[in-house]
């Protein structure tokens, strides 16, 4: 009796070991995750000679902007396309994005080091203001990307977001805080938070696509 205890009945010997599995929702997710690592990584690393950095954002941008509309880019290929045909507005996008954080940085050191009444709440402003600016850049190379449209087109269409959706700026510069927190908090996350910040954008472009903007002719 006490052997059987131990060995288990022949049915529980029998009966097959449950296996631990995901749902299919939850391992949709888990693959998203994974996916939008994997691009933060390839923008690292596209963007190691520094001048393709902006073109490396277009080619992260593109991605996710194809998973949106249902489309399985294949990441290395589109990366490497993308950088090449981009590169020259990538250096504008970057050129832009530094010369935002530039002034930013200027205005904010100046402020805070004249002290006068109200500098705290200044130099808040300004941060917040640059975050605006960055991220309609970061909004306008999302509403180009995956769509055939010129550089002027995606701007007005970024403007028309910004206009049409007031929370637009808004979840982009928060996501834009969100990732350098995360940096903040752990540098690791610098290897692949670009992913997922491209991810958010582009959500916030397809939330509003769906939404029926008349000036998106894609919705």
């Amino acid at each position: 009796m006490t052997r059987m205890a131990l060995q288990g009945s022949p049915d529980a010997r029998r009966r097959p070991r449950q296996a631990w599995a995901l749902s299919p929702e939850r391992g949709e997710q888990v693959r998203t995750a994974a996916e939008t690592m994997a691009v933060g990584a390839l923008f690292l690393l596209f963007s190691l000679p520094v001048v393709t950095a902006g073109a490396a954002w277009c080619a992260a941008a593109e991605v996710v902007a194809g998973w949106h509309r249902k489309r399985e880019l294949p990441l290395l290929r589109t990366f490497a396309a993308v950088v090449r045909r981009d590169l020259a507005a990538g250096l504008a996008v970057e050129g832009v994005l530094l010369a935002v954080a530039v002034l930013t940085w200027f205005e904010v050191h100046v402020v805070l080091g004249a002290r006068m009444p109200g500098y705290a709440l200044e130099a808040a402003a300004l941060v917040l203001l640059g975050g605006l600016l960055a991220g309609f850049v970061l909004l306008a190379v999302a509403c180009r990307a995956g769509a055939e449209r010129s550089w002027r087109d995606a701007v007005r269409s970024a403007a028309d977001h910004a206009r049409s959706m007031p929370s637009t700026l808004p979840l982009v510069v928060t996501a834009m805080a969100f990732a350098a927190a995360l940096i903040a908090i752990v540098p690791a996350f610098a290897g692949f938070m670009a992913g997922p910040l491209a991810f958010a954008v582009s959500a916030v472009v397809a939330r509003n696509r769906n939404a029926n903007l008349p000036e998106d002719p894609d919705a």
